[in-house]
Formats: C-alpha cells, structure tokens, sequence
C-alpha cells in the first residue's frame, strides 16, 4: 500500500483508519510518493466536484484550500458544499494568461468544458460524444494576478485540471509559480483541444521554471489505445529543499 507518511499531518488515527476509511485510501494511492512535507495550504485549480480538494482534506488536514472553478454551475455547488468551512475558499473563475472575461466552452461532456474549442477528432479517441454545447462569459485571471488579489505568499500543494490550457497557466503565473512546492496538472498526450500544449512542451515550460516530473499517480488510454492523458507531479527544485 505504500510507506506511510510520517509527518504532522498523519496521526496514528489516521494510520489506523487508512485499510478501513474508501476515501482516505484513495487519497494515499494517489499522495503517497508526494514529497514528505507540512502542506497546509492547497490550491485547486479546475476544481469540479471538489474531489481533489476532499482527498487533500482527509490526507494532510490543511489550513487553507482555494478552489477555482470556471463553470459557474459548479462553482454554486462548491460554495454551498463549503460555505460553513471557514478553511475552504471557493473562487468563480478560469485560469489563464492574462486578467478579463473570458468564454468558457460547455461541452455535452461536462468535465471536457474548457477555455479552449475541442478538437475536430477527439470524440474518436474516447468513443464518446464531446461536442460544444454553448459558451458562457467568466471572469479570467492570471495566475500572477490571482496570487496578488488573495494575497498568496505561497502554496505547498497546486492541483491543475483546465482541460488543455495549462500552457497559458504557465504563462501567466511565472512569478507565482516560483512559490508553488508541489505541483499536480493534467498533460496531454494527444491533441483534444485547439490550441494546447502536449505534455513534452509542458514538461519544457515547468522545468524553465524550476520544476522537475516525479511521477505519474494516474494515466489514461483512448479507445485507440494509445496514451492520452495524465496526471503528472512535479516538485519545485529551485524554491524548495527536498
């Protein structure tokens, strides 16, 4: 099942609940081979249901999780899930290169809803129907800008799931990155969206900016059977004593 991590964050209750708790053992599957550090603080970027968000609640107790949402849906449903913990903040929003409105796309599969139009040919990697349905205005923010506005001095652990724009992440929040510890984000192996970068140029772009690849927690393959996408963690070398 993994070693188990011995911090502060990890008490012998938890350590006896892990065989027994679904959650908690979801949590270590994907946390386990996350640097062994304090994480008291969590942004969640591309939230949707907030399950990331809830597997970093049970597994390292932080004191503060920003949420980020784009679709404004989703964004009602975690204000509501979470207006009574005072540790959770649940901001409407998309991430991107730059501050202003901007159009989110609402696909018929809810969790491809992205800032970017699908590609022509991705319902064939899935076999499964992923087409635009409409576009709604939402506020978009640098990742720079986001820091500064909710005075962010810096986060232990960063969680990325915007569907293909992680390019413009990364473009926006060069400053902000520098004082992310850990880092989760989704990368492409194929092109299901306009316009986005695939994992060999992400991985280029993050380690400009001091991070290096430690591993893969999940990955997925397309009904072509080839690889399509995963979740990739990176650790900052630059800013951070490992």
């Amino acid at each position: 099942m993994g070693k188990i991590r011995h911090t502060d964050s990890w008490s012998l209750l938890r350590r006896i609940r892990l065989p027994f708790n679904r959650d908690l053992r979801k949590a270590h599957r994907f946390f386990k081979s996350i640097p062994v550090i304090p994480i008291t603080n969590v942004l969640d970027i591309g939230a949707h249901k907030g399950s990331f968000s809830k597997w970093a609640q049970v597994y390292f107790r932080p004191e503060k999780i920003w949420m980020v949402e784009a679709d404004p849906e989703l964004a009602a449903k975690l204000k509501e899930q979470f207006e009574e913990d005072s540790g959770v903040s649940v901001i409407h929003g998309a991430i991107a290169d730059a501050c202003g409105d901007i159009e989110l796309r609402i696909n018929q599969h809810r969790d491809s809803s992205s800032i970017l139009p699908l590609n022509d040919d991705v319902s064939k990697v899935f076999n499964a129907p992923l087409k635009e349905l409409r576009t709604v205005s939402v506020p978009g923010y640098s990742l720079d800008a986001f820091f500064e506005q909710h005075a962010i001095r810096g986060v232990d652990l960063m969680k990325s799931d915007i569907q293909g724009a992680e390019k413009l992440l990364i473009a926006g929040g060069k400053k902000a990155l520098k004082r992310v510890k850990v880092l989760v984000l989704e990368v492409l192996f194929q092109e299901q969206y306009h316009g986005c970068a695939l994992f060999h140029e992400l991985d280029t772009l993050l380690q400009d900016v001091g991070f290096k690849l430690r591993y893969f927690p999940e990955m997925r393959v397309g009904r072509n059977q080839a690889l399509a996408y995963a979740d990739a963690v990176y650790v900052n070398l630059k800013g951070c004593d490992f």
